[in-house]
């Protein structure tokens, strides 16, 4: 960063479903947040998906890219060297209505300069009320990196794993291996992982709890509604726009 540039910038877009490609800058930390519809994220860490009023985090030099699952109203705070709103890395976090409220503002606002008292108020506020947000870790699909992992996981959503196992040419046990090593998670749990959050997409988008059921391959919704909560701990409703 030049030492002339602003502390803050901001980027506000409604876009449609598809890639996006937000201007991007080395040095820059990034709250990405929907305030409405749907992104993922993708990172060497794992896919994030990001319905409405959750914002991620992304530390400079982490490299990303953006999806647009439902159209959405993307709010960008673009953070320079001196404001670190949260520690580093990529962390989910639920995003409350005062605070909402702050990064649309501060997004509106921008640029913005730590050295104007009442800028540096504001920041300092959002500061504040994202460093007492918990995480949201459910959000992330965490990415394997073993080729044989990789390939296997792009068919484990639709096929059963035995199967997925014959088309790549490995072992059960090899997979179970690479993916708790990789993942932290076993092959069934990174599966049902991946469903939950295909039906966090379709939910946040506005569809019944029985069309996602079918979409993410559950032949009951009450079954479906199970897996859900003891994925998340709520019901899938709760993920409904309001």
């Amino acid at each position: 960063m030049r030492h002339d540039e602003p502390d803050l910038r901001g980027y506000a877009v409604t876009h449609p479903p598809g890639p996006l490609i937000p201007p991007q800058a080395a040095g820059w930390h990034q709250l990405i947040y929907a305030v409405s519809g749907v992104l993922v994220v993708d990172t060497a860490e794992g896919r994030w998906t990001l319905p409405r009023h959750r914002a991620l985090w992304v530390s400079a030099g982490i490299g990303h890219r953006l999806r647009v699952v439902h159209r959405s109203r993307l709010r960008i705070l673009y953070a320079g060297e001196r404001v670190r709103l949260l520690p580093p890395g990529c962390r989910v976090v639920d995003v409350p209505p005062l605070a909402r409220e702050l990064i649309v503002h501060l997004v509106e606002r921008a640029p913005l300069d730590l050295d104007e008292p009442r800028q540096a108020r504001l920041v300092a506020v959002l500061h504040d009320l994202l460093a007492d947000l918990p995480s949201d870790p459910a959000l992330l699909l965490p990415a394997p990196t073993d080729p044989r992992a990789v390939a296997a996981a792009r068919l484990i959503t639709e096929l059963d794993v035995p199967t997925a196992c014959l088309r790549v040419g490995v072992g059960r046990r090899t997979l179970e291996r690479l993916f708790l090593a990789e993942t932290g998670m076993s092959v069934g749990q990174w599966r049902r992982r991946r469903r939950m959050l295909d039906a966090v997409a379709h939910l946040a988008g506005g569809a019944q709890v029985g069309t996602v059921a079918q979409l993410v391959g559950y032949s009951t919704a009450s079954a479906f509604a199970a897996a859900f909560r003891t994925e998340f701990g709520v019901v899938p409703s709760s993920w409904l726009p309001t």
